[in-house]
Order: structure tokens, then C-alpha cells, then sequence
């Protein structure tokens, strides 16, 4: 497995490569000008790795929540690289990244998960962590859905199993139990609840404690998700971004506005 991933969904650029035995991680500033600079990025990291893009089985993306311009021009590049290598393009959401770093910090119990969006509103998504072992899990939303809930427009297939797929592939399975319990929900961002614990992904907050996604759990959600990722335009094209606000061309379309 060689995968290579991309994280645009803030001023800062995260980018990956990685093999089942180790990864290199990047961060790069990128100063809003993302786009003119993506494929020098890929090509740099890369060149780092040894690899040729056609030695590339797997292509990742972060599906935001975050910057609209970030996250289509990363998820436009990739789906296209995807398409032209018939390989897998793998979403991984900033909720499900965040919630698993948290497990891999051993935290347990109900946490909520907050994300600033441009105005003055906040993602806030519930979840729950356990390091029980993880023989069966409840039909309720989780991380395996990949906060697909925000999309309406989206078939969600099924879950129950995609999750278990994902987090038990035998009887004693050696990875934590994470649950997303909420959908995605915007509350105002002054005034976060502090009924439990809260962490602000990328974020601080007087009610909230600064998470930052690590790469070491991406690196562990990557190495999951190909176990079950398939090739084709199919499934490339159902890995979509999720906005922090929708563009003012959105906005007048949705509005009736020419």
C-alpha cells in the first residue's frame, strides 16, 4: 500500500504519504494560493517518498469541514488523479480524524466535538469513545458514516456493517469503539455547552479544549479505510466535501436569485 493524501481545508495544508509500515507527514503554508501550488506539493512529496504517481494505491483527501475553495480543489484534483489511476480516493472527515485521536490519547466516555465555521456559528458533533473491546456496534450515527448525514443528497449504504467492516475484522478486535452520536448540528459559537467535555478541532475556545487531529491517527483511519475502499468513478464520486458555509453563487441558486 502506497497512499498519498491531501488536507485543504484551512490556510494550512496537511499533506501524507504512507505504506502499512510508516508515513511521512507535512504541514505547508500555503497563503491562499492552494490551488496554483497542488500539484507541486504532490509532486514534491512524491519525489520525498521515491515513488511515481502510477506506484500510488490509494489517494486520500480530508472532506473538511473547512474552506469551500480548499476542499473542491483538492477533491477535484484527486478525484481526477483517482480516475486516471483507476485506484481508490478515500474520504476521511475532521470529525472522525479528531474523534480518533482522542482514542489514541485514551480518552473515554461522551465528548463533544466543535468546528468554527466562517460566521458566528460552530459544528458541534457528540460522539463516545470506549477501549472495550468492540464485538458489536449499536445502529446509531457513527464515525464510520463519514458525517455523510450533512448531505442529503446522499445515499448512505449500510452502516451498521460498514461499520463493523471497518472497526472489527475479528472477534477481539484490537481497535477502539468510536460512535459519532449527533449529526453534524450548527450552534452559535458564543455559546458553546460546557455540559460535557469539549474540544474545538483546530480551535480555542474558553469552553473548549484545542484538539489537533495527529497524523499517527489518520495514518491508523487510512490503513482501516483501504481494507475497504474500491476503485471507480462510483465510489470516487461520493466522496464530497463538506462546507463550512455554502458559496454566495449557492446561496442565490438555493435563493431563486439569477
Amino acid at each position: 500500500m502506497k497512499y498519498l493524501f491531501i488536507d485543504a481545508s484551512e490556510n494550512l495544508t496537511h499533506v501524507q504519504t504512507g505504506t502499512e509500515k510508516d508515513f511521512n507527514a507535512k504541514t505547508i503554508d500555503t497563503n491562499r494560493d492552494f490551488a496554483a501550488k497542488i500539484t507541486e506539493i504532490c509532486d514534491n512529496m512524491l519525489k520525498e517518498a521515491g515513488w511515481e504517481k502510477e506506484d500510488l494505491t490509494h489517494l486520500v483527501v480530508c472532506t473538511g469541514p473547512g474552506s469551500l475553495t480548499g476542499l473542491r480543489v483538492a477533491d477535484g484534483f484527486l478525484r481526477t488523479l483517482a480516475m486516471i489511476l483507476n485506484i481508490p480516493l478515500i474520504g476521511i472527515d475532521l470529525f472522525k480524524w479528531s474523534a480518533q485521536t482522542l482514542s489514541d490519547n485514551n480518552y473515554e466516555g461522551e465528548a463533544r466535538l466543535v468546528m468554527p465555521t466562517l460566521i458566528d456559528k460552530a459544528f458541534e458533533v457528540k460522539c463516545h469513545l470506549s477501549h472495550e473491546d468492540c464485538l458489536e456496534l449499536e445502529p446509531s450515527l457513527r464515525a464510520s458514516e463519514r458525517c455523510v448525514a450533512i448531505q442529503n443528497d446522499l445515499e448512505v449504504r449500510d452502516k451498521r456493517q460498514e461499520a463493523r467492516d471497518l472497526f472489527c475484522n475479528n472477534s477481539s478486535c484490537q481497535y477502539s469503539k468510536i460512535r459519532l452520536i449527533s449529526n453534524p448540528n450548527l450552534i452559535e459559537k458564543k455559546a458553546i455547552p460546557s455540559d460535557i467535555k469539549t474540544f474545538g478541532i483546530r480551535y480555542n475556545h474558553e469552553s473548549a479544549e484545542r484538539l489537533d487531529p495527529t497524523p499517527e491517527a489518520l495514518h491508523k483511519l487510512i490503513i482501516e479505510e483501504a481494507k475497504i475502499s474500491k476503485a471507480g468513478i462510483d465510489e470516487i464520486l461520493k466522496v464530497l466535501p463538506l462546507y463550512i458555509i455554502p458559496s454566495q453563487a449557492e446561496r442565490n441558486f438555493k435563493g431563486g436569485d439569477k
